[in-house]
């Protein structure tokens, strides 16, 4: 026997017997105890069964069925047998179980069970079959046909049985087996795509159409339909991920606008928003939000973010309203924990370019610098300083290191050359 055929048989097992393993077989509500100790041989049996001692589990059920006449308790004492793999067994008796309650629906499910334990497949898909015919509306009945046409390699009709099912409930469990069917039998994504589709537009995208459907784009690398499917996730579930997924998706594919319309609405991810924020030049908006950050986590590093963003925003940077506002920020970011080079060199650099307090400024840049001493842009902030206290000698050194690495294509860069150049010329 195939190991596929293995795992489904457990599978079954699981569904016609462990799934009731913690509930007592018992007389309707209300009925009375067919004879006094009724109970207790439940519970002997009940603790013979959880520690599989199948055997004594049985004949305990057995006795119950003798003294009491119900059913429930031979159906009880077959699943011990298939337990113990007594197969032969449990299908002489559940033949014989058959002839008095031919529509009894267990009775047929475990006798597929026990066909299929005894590799008489062909045998147990008529089984099966019978089980749909009695009661075609039940999901678990066809599950188990299908699954029989799947072991012997009838895609065809596995599929078809589950559409007949899906043509009358149009359920999310059946349509997600169709589609699976179509992606792992027939390879066919493209149509396992539309069925699913087809379902979410009429029916919904539920969060498990919608993994699938997922799971499709993503092996097709359609980013497009990826997001989407992310987008419509959300919107069923609510859940802060699925909005994430599909903003991430957006800022890769530069679609910033629906990005950020996404994450407005949910909240799904505040940083990423500021990104973008940052990335579009919205200031406005990036510098209300790091407020609302520091404010709700008390993480200084957004306290410097709203100082550097509040400046970016800021139409007039020379007002001094505004830049003691900017050094009240990240001044106090520094006190709470940031030691980020790049706010260091940002502070540094504005104390300078705004004459505020040059040598302090110089201070934070060389701050800065010892963290990362090639950076060129934190060398430039220190030649500028130099140049600013007129140590023109200085600031040329300095400079002279940032032209080699960069050279004179940024505006400000090429400023701040001719600037110390002219400075040294003039000392000379």
């Amino acid at each position: 026997m195939s190991r596929y055929l293995s795992t489904l048989l457990l599978a079954l097992f699981l569904a016609t017997g462990c799934a009731q393993k913690g509930a007592a077989p018992h007389a309707p509500e209300g009925q009375a105890k067919s004879f006094e100790q009724e109970d207790t041989y439940i519970i002997h049996a009940l603790y013979y069964k959880q520690h599989g001692e199948y055997p004594k589990a049985y004949g305990i059920f057995e006795e119950l069925y003798k003294k009491t006449g119900k059913l429930e308790y031979k159906i009880e004492a077959v699943r011990m047998l298939i337990a113990g793999k007594q197969y032969a067994q449990a299908d002489k008796e559940i033949l014989a179980l058959l002839k008095k309650h031919p529509e009894n629906l267990e009775l047929h499910r475990l006798h597929t069970l026990a066909l299929l334990r005894l590799d008489r497949v062909d045998d147990a898909l008529e089984s099966a079959k019978k089980i749909v015919a009695i009661d075609p509306d039940n999901a678990q009945n066809v599950d188990l046909l299908a699954s029989i046409y799947l072991v012997k390699g009838l895609n065809h009709k596995a599929y078809d049985a589950y559409e007949t099912y899906y043509e009358k409930h149009h359920d999310d469990a059946t349509v997600v087996k169709m589609a699976s069917i179509l992606f792992h039998k027939f390879k066919a994504p493209q149509d396992a795509i539309r069925l699913l589709e087809t379902h979410s537009k009429m029916i919904g995208c539920s969060e498990n159409v919608c993994l699938f459907l997922a799971e499709l784009y993503r092996q097709n690398n359609d980013l497009d339909h990826l997001a989407d499917v992310y987008a419509r996730m959300y919107e069923v579930t609510k859940s802060g991920e699925y909005a994430q997924k599909a903003a991430e998706i957006y800022a890769y594919k530069k679609e910033y606008d629906k990005a950020e319309k996404l994450l407005e609405a949910t909240h799904a991810d505040d940083r990423l928003l500021l990104a973008i924020y940052k990335h579009t030049k919205a200031f406005d908006k990036a510098a209300k939000l790091a407020k609302s950050l520091y404010e709700e986590t008390s993480d200084p590093v957004w306290l410097a973010e709203y100082g550097i963003l509040l400046y970016e925003s800021a139409p007039k940077k020379n007002d001094p309203k505004l830049l003691k506002k900017v050094i009240a920020s990240l001044s106090q970011a520094f006190k709470e924990g940031v030691s980020d080079p790049l706010y260091y060199n940002y502070l540094g650099y504005l104390l300078i370019d705004h004459d505020v307090d040059v040598k302090w400024g110089i201070e934070l840049v060389k701050k800065a610098l010892k963290v990362e001493p090639d950076s060129a842009f934190y060398i430039d902030s220190l030649a500028w300083g130099h140049y600013k206290l007129g140590q023109c000698d200085k600031a040329y050194e300095e400079m002279k290191k940032v032209v080699k690495k960069l050279g004179l294509e940024d505006e400000e860069i090429k400023t701040h050359w001719k600037k110390i150049e002219n400075c040294r010329s003039r000392k000379k």
